[in-house]
């Protein structure tokens, strides 16, 4: 049974050291002013502080602004309306992009795709989701170990609220990872060894 247990112990700290806790941008803590999003919060940049603003639910009554604020009272946004939108990890290392709420501000329907980068190279593409001004869309896509996400859209404006991420700077690399596990392993065949020397004599 100890045996069992060490193993257990054993292995949730070797798969424990790459698990990474997950950061929610609410926007909260922004003006909402519909002023740009400074380049480095929340550790990333935001298209150069120039394509996404903060906006508050009560800016524009009734509209996706307002309807697709999930967590009050801001929301972030695509600020002319164009297409694509880019936010990119600031820092080393890369980051895993769980998901975010998005609604459409002024159009009834439109759609968004998305991809993921990493190091200029395509590791992701989504099919198309339908969002529209008057609920939240939960859009999951958990892409792991990206740099730059690309939002594309159908139509104009779009509400973006409780961005989730994984950040993995400090994931341990996999070599390290493997010598763990080893020495790990090679620590419990001695402990058996010793038991067994003590319960022979």
């Amino acid at each position: 049974m100890k045996k069992i247990f060490c193993s257990v112990v054993l292995c949730s700290a070797l798969f424990g050291v790459n698990a990474a806790q997950s950061a929610v941008l609410t926007f909260d803590d922004l003006p909402g002013d519909t002023s740009a999003v400074t380049n480095g919060y929340g550790g990333f940049n935001w298209n150069g502080a120039t394509q996404i603003g903060s906006i508050s639910d009560s800016f524009h009554p009734g509209s996706g602004y307002d309807l697709g604020t999930v967590s009050p009272n801001n929301t972030v946004y695509n600020y002319y309306g164009l297409t694509p939108t880019y936010i990119d990890w600031a820092g080393a290392g890369t980051f895993d992009f769980n998901g975010a709420y998005w609604t459409s501000a002024w159009d009834s329907a439109q759609t968004l795709t998305f991809e993921g980068w990493n190091d200029g190279s395509l590791l992701y593409s989504s099919n198309a989701f339908a969002i529209n001004n008057q609920s939240p869309l939960w859009i999951a896509l958990n892409w792991t170990g990206i740099d730059h996400l690309v939002i594309n859209n159908s139509g104009s404006h779009w509400a973006m609220d409780n961005f989730t991420f994984n950040e993995n700077v400090n994931a341990v690399p996999v070599p390290a990872a493997v010598w763990l596990f080893g020495s790990g392993l090679m620590g419990l065949m001695g402990f058996n060894r010793k038991r067994a020397r003590s319960l022979a004599a």
